[in-house]
């Protein structure tokens, strides 16, 4: 039981200290925000942040981390589970809860979610493509490329302040993400031995 009270208290602790830093942000850019102001405006005092926090860094991975899992959720739950159905569900969500989202860019730049966008939307594709290409070296590429080039395309979206119409952008990232693979040659490639028409010369 006092397990769980704990667990209650530390997740209240961490959505004040969200709250707080948000707030600030509307203000100030997260640099110039100090960990002695989240704790004045959050009424949790320095011990307590640290006891949840390390940087204000990670109080924005936090919050994003639970934002991008209610999305995913809700994309999981759909079906059929593809591009065309799953796309429309994302782009919404982030629309619909997008002031923050813009608050973290206007006040920490373009990366403000990267970290625990890349982890979660990667981990989802790993756990729902059950292509039979979908292995080995050529998996970890395509999932960087594509969650990369997603990022890319939602941090643009929410800086025009979605201007552009959500079937435009299911579009553009259903294009980018469905990219059959070529067949490539199972091969390590020596510069030195390679000309540059590349041909190679080592024999």
């Amino acid at each position: 039981m006092s397990t769980e009270y704990t667990r209650s208290q530390q997740a209240l602790s961490r959505e004040c200290i969200q709250e707080a830093l948000f707030l600030l942000m509307q203000d100030q850019p997260l640099d110039d925000i100090t960990i002695s102001a989240i704790s004045e405006r959050s009424g949790i005092s320095r011990m307590g942040f640290y006891r949840n926090y390390k940087t204000k860094t990670d109080v924005l991975n936090d919050y994003f981390r639970g934002e991008l899992q209610r999305v995913l959720g809700r994309i999981t739950d759909v079906e059929p589970m593809t591009a065309e159905k799953l796309t429309p569900v994302y782009f919404g969500y982030i629309q619909d809860h997008g002031e923050r989202f813009k608050l973290a860019l206007a006040g920490a730049g373009d990366n403000a979610f990267y970290q625990p966008f890349i982890e979660l939307v990667s981990d989802f594709f790993s756990q729902n493509i059950r292509r039979a290409w979908f292995t080995g070296p050529y998996a970890e590429y395509w999932k960087q490329f594509v969650s990369s080039g997603l990022y890319a395309v939602t941090v643009t979206w929410i800086k025009e302040d979605f201007a552009t119409p959500i079937p435009t952008l299911v579009s553009v990232t259903n294009h980018l993400a469905a990219q059959p693979p070529r067949p490539v040659p199972n091969v390590a490639i020596d510069d030195n031995n390679v000309t540059d028409d590349g041909t190679d010369v080592s024999e």
